[in-house]
């Protein structure tokens, strides 16, 4: 069980220019929005980039991915290596390359019609910020009520308008890095919707006093979140780095443990599977109409 978390400990809230309204009274409640591959198709433009730099052979496809930690795939190298390659997209302009995910922009404007606030809760950092705003500015203006970012900030300034609109109502950030689950706790958000089986995993299975554990919308047929993985359960061979399997001669074994484990479907209390936008937005009508009888 966790402990309760004091919204006041080493959080600064950055309020928009001319924005002294966080939030609407009135409202049904908040729906958090994980940021990467739920708004915007930022793993299929590294896939794009990753070629278009490193020259991958054979080239680097999405289903590549099948794990968050990009190290752990194949095309990337050690984890140090990794940090240098991802660098090398952010200074391409990997941020502003990303496509809006499909029909999100439709199903964001219908869940705002239905009367719940948004914000976005990304682990973005510091020096991905500008990259974030600038997005979002461009793409989903007058949307989100609030930004999350998760990373530490060292130096922090207001959300910016753009001609289009605001970027967000406010922005929160702390000087510690927060889980999603911490958020989702202390803006007391009715469920998330995330394309991360870990992070769906940790919120559904994180309770605090007097709270029921949080409903998670795990968002995309990718293969990164084939499968939930039970900590408890995790194998040595899940835990290798693509290179260590490789070397070992272990990459055909990685491969039937994980066919067996997409197999199984296991999945967490309060954690369902959503394939698009179009499938977001009909579970929350669903759970809309048993709030309102």
């Amino acid at each position: 069980m966790g402990e309760p978390i004091d919204q006041d400990v080493d959080v600064e809230t950055i309020l928009a220019s001319g924005m002294t309204t966080p939030s609407r009274r009135g409202w049904k409640g908040t729906i958090a929005v994980d940021m990467d591959d739920v708004l915007c198709q930022t793993n299929a433009t590294i896939v794009h980039m990753h070629n278009e730099l490193f020259d991958t052979q054979p080239p680097l496809t999405l289903d590549d991915f099948k794990n968050y930690l990009y190290w752990m795939n194949r095309g990337w190298g050690t984890p140090e290596e990794t940090v240098g390659m991802v660098a090398k997209l952010y200074q391409g302009g990997l941020y502003m390359r990303a496509p809006p995910v499909e029909g999100a922009k439709e199903g964001l404007g219908r869940l705002k019609e239905l009367g719940y606030n948004l914000i976005i809760i990304t682990a973005r950092s510091e020096n991905q910020r500008t990259g974030t705003e600038d997005w979002i500015a461009e793409y989903l203006p007058d949307i989100f009520d609030e930004i999350h970012f998760t990373g530490a900030f060292q130096h922090l300034e207001p959300t910016r308008e753009e001609k289009e609109g605001h970027v967000a109502r406010k922005a929160v950030v702390s000087h510690h890095k927060r889980s999603k689950a911490e958020i989702i706790h202390t803006t007391s958000s009715l469920f998330l919707i995330d394309d991360s089986s870990e992070n769906a995993y940790d919120v559904a299975t994180s309770t605090y006093p007097h709270e029921l554990p949080t409903k998670v919308l795990l968002f995309g047929d990718y293969p990164w979140n084939a499968i939930v993985h039970d900590p408890s359960q995790r194998t040595q061979i899940e835990a290798m780095t693509y290179h260590e399997k490789q070397e070992k001669g272990l990459l055909e074994e990685y491969e039937q443990l994980r066919e067996k484990r997409i197999k199984e479907g296991w999945l967490p209390r309060g954690v369902e599977r959503v394939a698009d936008w179009t499938r977001v937005v009909e579970w929350v009508e669903r759970f809309d109409k048993t709030r309102d009888v």
